[in-house]
């Protein structure tokens, strides 16, 4: 019995391993048709230009939430000359949504800022989004800024400041209002002393929403059936051998018994 098994146990290793060696090729080559689909929709959507450097956003705002008495956004380098890769365009509008007392103040331009190098404050101007409550004014608010930015598409990333006072939560968040979605967002919190906090954005996020296309999802799904009528066969084939071995096991525990039986029946008779 265990001679016959080998050859059919070899068998079904065999097949196993052949689908699962033509579900991984199959796999493999929808992936590279989904990337190269991927790349020639987004080529349709964005023409490429390679002279322009500096590229026009669409309106984005510029929102922070917080219970802070004073924050700022710097889309700016350390040394205002916008190599950080995001710089003013022009500025929309701006107002408080909530929270707001009367001498409650925003500010958005080139401003100016305070650093402090080895034990001296430096004064530095930059591209900043601000709003200041007063000092301990630690109501909560929320503000905006609707602005047109300037990205360097040469760099793949660009990065902005944030800057918080010692107290209170503040949030960050940038929206674009045309495609209606969240482009980046954080949340800080004060640890009792001034703090500058370099965050990075992608460039790209300014102008689409990353998500998984429709064509990727088609495409998924067509690996998902494929893998399923390729291991079909395999999988009812292994379960039927499973029961075969379970009936056989059975089958000799009956002889056994039978025998055992019979043995017995036998000494009661002498």
């Amino acid at each position: 019995m265990q001679t016959l098994l080998d050859p059919m146990k070899r068998k079904e290793t065999l097949k196993i391993a052949v689908a699962m060696i033509s579900c991984i090729l199959l796999a493999r080559n929808v992936i590279l048709l989904c990337a190269a689909l991927t790349q020639t929709e987004l080529m349709m959507k964005e023409p490429s230009n390679p002279g322009a450097s500096w590229r026009e956003t669409p309106p984005i705002r510029v929102i922070m939430k917080s219970t802070a008495d004073w924050a700022r956004i710097m889309f700016d380098d350390e040394v205002g000359n916008n190599t950080n890769g995001i710089r003013f365009k022009y500025v929309l509008a701006c107002r408080w949504l909530k929270g707001n007392d009367s001498d409650d103040e925003i500010s958005i331009g080139k401003s100016a800022w305070y650093d402090i190098l080895y034990n001296l404050t430096v004064k530095k101007t930059g591209d900043i989004v601000a709003f200041n409550k007063q000092r301990n004014d630690f109501d909560y608010t929320e503000m905006y800024a609707d602005i047109v930015f300037e990205t360097n598409m040469g760099t793949i990333t660009g990065y902005v400041w944030l800057m918080l006072a010692g107290q209170g939560i503040t949030t960050f968040q940038l929206t674009n209002l045309e495609g209606r979605y969240v482009i980046w967002e954080e949340t800080l919190s004060g640890t009792g002393h001034t703090r500058h906090v370099k965050r990075y954005i992608l460039m790209d996020s300014f102008f689409r929403r990353w998500e998984i296309s429709p064509t990727s999802i088609v495409v998924l799904t067509l690996i998902v059936i494929l893998v399923m009528v390729l291991l079909g066969p395999v999988i009812p084939s292994r379960k039927g051998k499973l029961r075969s071995e379970k009936a056989a096991v059975s089958r000799r525990s009956a002889t056994s018994d039978h025998a055992r039986e019979l043995d017995r029946a036998a000494r009661s008779n002498l």
